[in-house]
């Protein structure tokens, strides 16, 4: 009886600490890794030009520093980037549904017109044909990023599915099916570090 009662008391807090850990890991999974890098992107491209103030490089495209090429493309890049954020909080809310999605296609279309302004010059093309290229180029660009994003989000989501999936066999499932029960306790300890150490990451 005491051996058995001393079993119990050890698993307990191993039970309790293993589901904790998942609960984090679950709630990890709820965290977009392409929408946190569309804010970095937005947020930090302002200030990209700033690292080459000091000792500034030759520029590209026809720039002649790299100081004045990373400033004229920081305005496309925030702006392409919180175009794909509104398009995706319009997909998240019933309300503002097509303002925010006609606001982000707005946004997404400005920051694509000016990074191909950026990148292509102007001066093998008339004006009438340059801006004519420029605005289709935009408006078929801006559906590819449409699209594209759709496809980033769905793909990302059904790889949190396939990891919370695979967590739970292994924190649920293994230990009740597939474990002997002398040795669960083991089990359980063995992975509840890894838990614990990707948990705190």
């Amino acid at each position: 009886m005491m051996n058995k009662q001393s079993t119990k008391s050890k698993s307990a807090p191993q039970a309790t600490a293993t589901v904790t850990g998942s609960w984090i890991l679950k709630n990890k999974t709820k965290i977009s890794f392409y929408i946190t890098f569309l804010a970095v992107v937005a947020i930090l491209s302002p200030f990209l030009h700033i690292f080459y103030l000091l000792n500034d490089n030759e520029g590209i495209f026809g720039f002649a520093y790299m100081s004045s090429f990373m400033y004229t493309l920081a305005l496309p890049l925030m702006a392409i980037s919180s175009g794909l954020l509104l398009k995706f909080v319009s997909s998240k809310i019933f309300e503002f549904k097509s303002l925010f999605n006609f606001i982000g296609n707005s946004f997404l279309f400005v920051g694509i017109f000016f990074m191909i302004y950026t990148f292509m010059p102007m001066s093998d093309f008339s004006k009438e044909v340059y801006f004519g290229s420029l605005l289709v180029l935009s408006f078929i660009i801006t559906f590819i990023f449409h699209y594209a994003q759709k496809a980033v989000l769905r793909t990302e989501q059904r790889l949190k599915n396939i990891i919370s999936k695979l967590f739970d066999f292994i924190i649920l499932e293994t230990p009740r099916k597939h474990v002997a029960e002398e040795k669960q306790i083991d089990y359980v300890i063995s992975y509840e570090k890894i838990i614990n150490d990707i948990s705190e990451e």
